[in-house]
């Protein structure tokens, strides 16, 4: 991928070919450093993961339904069952708990690496360098860890763009088909939007395209509607008759995500969305996508047809409300641009551009591994992560023609980070010695989906009351079972009560840290300065942590 001109040695991108055993050991690998702390209540986690997609399961199996998913005892048509029926094949095979969860979300992470890496190759890239920078970004790392749609989805349209290409190349039935099941797949994952991250780099390859006998190709075409047809089409045609609603919640759908004219201001959000999915090599990304834009150095058609590929996919979140990890199918061709450009500059810049990426990791590494450190919260793993970081700050400065090794020590850095040192903090864990019954008897929450591992915990899917719009307790009357409530909704909550003549009793009381709607987001709601600095001084995070409160109502007014 360099000239035989540039005088500047070309980097070891990896020594070992893409071989089937190789590639198996790879995944293996990916794996192992996705997997530790996702069997943990601690473990990064979001209100999407843990109010909806843990409860959606739970449902499921407590009515013993497959086809149909479930939430709150009404059918959730929103998003098509394939992930569901993976975790539910897990509650069912290994228990209800946060590993049979996130176990899928683990595989899918270390198959986007591999996926991503195969399509490279496909590209004239070598070795593994693809696949483990996937590995060290914060989108793959982060939502491998989650029981989310989005990481699974880049799996997919990923693995079957992968198989469209050799297919297009080589041809063949079997090859045709394997492509439309693995697109389908990806469709029962997330609906029509995998058709536009798969039509992406189609359309994106056009204005490159070479000269090459098509015929048979098309003759084969039909082969893999077929089989495309024949996988994705049976699951929303059967719950079309049986949910005739199932229509107009997918107008709803349309309609929430607000869709209209383009604005300007969504541009930036949507650089930086995905720009931070890509972190830490979000400036190495920018910098390959300017380079390819003004059609610099070699390989000018390769790197500019990935830079088509990332803007045709992102098109449509300009003109919709959207999230970033909705970007994450786009991941592929953004690695892709990064490692073309890498391998074209002189050993300085390199040395400066992966420098650049494990301060991007440091920040949120080092900040806490200290806050644990200081915290007293765990000893060992930010020990060991801030050691690996020392090693990837060495890599980066002594060899930046081997950008594997920087990218190596930048994958265990987040490894030890995610899969140890935020474990470590407590983020929706519950106490060891909450009420034996939880699991055979009701449990409510009030006012919030917090605590939101109760469900999980409990293998139930525990539902939110609240009060109606009178302020009476009327989802309250008859209620028997725990109701768990955040301290600062207490007095509401017992005053409702006592006003309706509902008796219960206060049976308990503990701290705990959660996530509010982003992993990022855990300490109590209205913390300021003053506090943090208590905390600090105190070495203490009991200032910093919610109080939930548990009752116990005996189910009669």
């Amino acid at each position: 991928m360099t000239s035989a001109s540039d005088p500047t040695p070309t980097p070891r991108l990896g020594d070992h070919g893409q071989t089937v055993g190789r590639d198996l050991a790879f995944f293996a690998l990916a794996v192992l450093a996705l997997l530790p702390s996702v069997w943990s209540m601690a473990s990064i986690s979001g209100q999407d993961e843990y109010w909806l997609s843990f409860r959606t399961v739970l449902e499921m199996q407590d009515r013993g339904e497959w086809l149909t998913p479930y939430i709150d005892g009404a059918a959730r048509l929103k998003k098509p069952p394939l992930l569901y029926w993976l975790m539910l094949a897990g509650f069912k095979t290994i228990g209800a708990s946060p590993l049979a969860a996130r176990l899928p979300s683990v595989l899918f992470g270390a198959g986007f690496a591999l996926a991503s890496n195969r399509v490279h190759g496909l590209l004239g890239g070598r070795g593994y360098l693809v696949g483990v920078m996937a590995l060290a970004s914060a989108g793959v790392a982060i939502e491998s860890r989650r029981a989310m749609f989005d990481l699974p989805l880049a799996c997919l349209v990923t693995a079957a763009l992968y198989l469209a290409i050799v297919w297009w190349r080589r041809g063949g039935f079997a090859r045709a088909a394997s492509t439309g099941a693995m697109l389908a797949a990806a469709a029962m994952m997330k609906g029509p939007v995998a058709l536009w991250f798969f039509a992406a780099p189609l359309l994106a390859v056009l204005p490159f395209r070479r000269k090459e006998p098509v015929g048979a190709r098309f003759c084969e075409l039909p082969v893999l509607l077929l089989a495309f047809a024949a996988l994705a089409l049976p699951w929303p045609i059967a719950i079309a008759q049986l949910h005739p609603e199932f229509w107009d919640t997918m107008d709803e759908q349309v309609a929430n995500r607000e869709f209209g004219g383009f604005d300007p201001a969504r541009i930036g959000k949507l650089l930086g969305g995905a720009l931070g999915l890509v972190v830490p090599w979000a400036l190495l990304v920018l910098d390959g996508a300017v380079a390819a834009a003004r059609g610099r150095g070699e390989h000018r058609s390769e790197r500019r047809m990935l830079l088509v590929w990332f803007v045709v996919g992102a098109v449509p979140f300009a003109f919709m409300k959207t999230f970033e990890r909705y970007m994450l199918a786009l991941l592929c061709p953004m690695l892709a641009l990064a490692v073309h450009r890498f391998v074209e500059l002189s050993s300085r810049a390199r040395r400066v551009h992966l420098m650049i990426a494990v301060g991007l990791l440091t920040v949120p590494a080092a900040g806490f591994a200290l806050f644990v450190l200081w915290f007293g919260l765990a000893l060992w793993a930010p020990l060991v992560g801030l050691v690996v970081l020392a090693l990837a700050w060495r890599t980066a400065s002594r060899d930046p023609d081997r950008p594997l090794r920087t990218a190596i020590a930048l994958a265990a850095t987040m490894m030890v980070l995610l899969g140890g040192v935020y474990p470590s903090i407590g983020i929706n864990a519950l106490p060891d010695d909450l009420p034996a019954d939880l699991a055979t008897t009701p449990v409510a929450t009030f006012a919030r989906s917090q605590p939101g591992m109760l469900s999980i915990a409990t293998g139930h899917s525990v539902r939110q009351l609240d009060l109606d719009a009178d302020g009476r307790a009327t989802a309250l009357r008859g209620f028997s079972g725990y109701v768990f409530v955040a301290d600062e909704d207490a007095a509401r909550f017992e005053a409702a009560l006592a006003a309706d003549g509902i008796r219960c009793e206060r049976r308990g009381e503990f701290r705990s840290f959660y996530s509010r709607k982003t992993w990022l987001k855990f300490q109590r709601p209205g913390i300021g300065w003053s506090e943090w600095k208590q905390a600090l001084t105190d070495r203490s995070t009991e200032v910093l942590q919610p109080v939930f409160v548990y009752y116990r109502l005996p189910g009669t007014d």
